[in-house]
């Protein structure tokens, strides 16, 4: 398809907007499907934009109809049917955009999932994560699962930098439990770069992406500490303890801080990979390079997280 393009779903969100970025320094013609509203657009018109709608099935087709490849970085990370996030409701929607995909004749899906979603059974947002691989595989499309670890680097990291907020902010940071499970970094544009490369591939593949370094959950905190100059006293603490303590700082800062889902994922060890690790750039030394500049500023998820309607989201 010489006059082919991309299509990158989020492309102005976190993971969406470095493979935008990477597939336009190649030259790659770049569509995005967003309805978020007030994000700013680091691309400056370059990536022509268009409704991200699950309701308007003809309006997806239409969009998506000349595209070799679909990047879809759609899912949502909440699940609050009051404010429109819902697990199940992103898993049915994964699932329209795959069969729009199918009908608009695109040549490639790759679509982003989580690393080991299904050794987390019963809780909704892995669950979520395990239904929506599996639409994908029953869709008819050619394929590739990409499941990253715990992303870090970039503007939007929401995650690795409120935690050095809290670092800065507080002399003392709680654990849940002892800390003593795997963490596996990995870089946003290292899986970028993966989820660009399995584009370009023909055979149906699922692949965790995990960067070159695993901590234990300890080890981890105690890295961002050093990178930042802090010392702080870590202590273990109860989970619940942890949620609940996530809940009060939420409240003040009118954002959800940590949801119980990835407070259980990362004490199973969800957060690392048992797979040969596809990353290359190394947590430990992003981490004394940009320390100094991380967690100055507390990143609000749900205040950034707008969108033209509260049942379509995109990330």
């Amino acid at each position: 398809m010489a006059d082919g393009f991309h299509v990158v779903t989020g492309a102005f969100g976190y993971s969406g907007r470095w493979i935008a970025k990477l597939l336009l320094d190649r030259g790659v013609r770049v569509k995005t499907l967003t309805n978020a509203i007030g994000r700013d657009d680091p691309f400056d018109g370059s990536v022509e934009v268009l409704p991200l709608d699950f309701e308007d099935r003809d309006s997806l087709v239409q969009s998506l109809r000349g595209a070799e490849v679909l990047y879809n970085t759609y899912w949502v990370r909440y699940n609050k049917k009051s404010g429109g996030y819902d697990h199940s409701l992103a898993t049915r929607n994964c699932s329209i955009l795959f069969d729009a995909a199918l009908e608009a004749g695109v040549g490639r899906v790759v679509h982003f999932s989580v690393s080991r979603p299904e050794d987390a059974p019963g809780w909704t947002y892995f669950q979520g994560k395990v239904e929506a691989e599996r639409a994908l595989r029953a869709s008819g499309n050619s394929y590739a699962v990409i499941r990253p670890t715990l992303l870090f680097g970039g503007r939007r990291n929401v995650l690795v930098n409120n935690m050095a907020w809290l670092i800065r902010k507080f002399p003392v940071f709680g654990l849940f439990g002892w800390g003593k499970y795997p963490i596996q970094p990995v870089h946003v544009e290292d899986v970028a770069l993966m989820a660009i490369e399995a584009g370009m591939k023909d055979e149906n593949v699922t692949m965790d992406v995990a960067g070159p370094e695993i901590y234990t959950y300890k080890e981890f905190v105690k890295t961002i500490a050093r990178g930042m100059g802090a010392s702080r006293l870590i202590i273990p603490a109860p989970p619940v303890a942890g949620w609940l303590a996530g809940r009060v700082f939420g409240i003040f800062l009118k954002d959800d801080v940590i949801t119980m889902a990835e407070i259980r994922g990362l004490m199973q060890g969800l957060m690392a990979s048992e797979e040969e690790p596809l990353g290359k750039l190394l947590f430990s030394e992003w981490i004394s390079e940009n320390g100094a500049s991380l967690g100055l500023k507390y990143h609000n998820d749900l205040r950034e997280r707008r969108y033209s309607s509260p049942d379509k989201n995109d990330v």
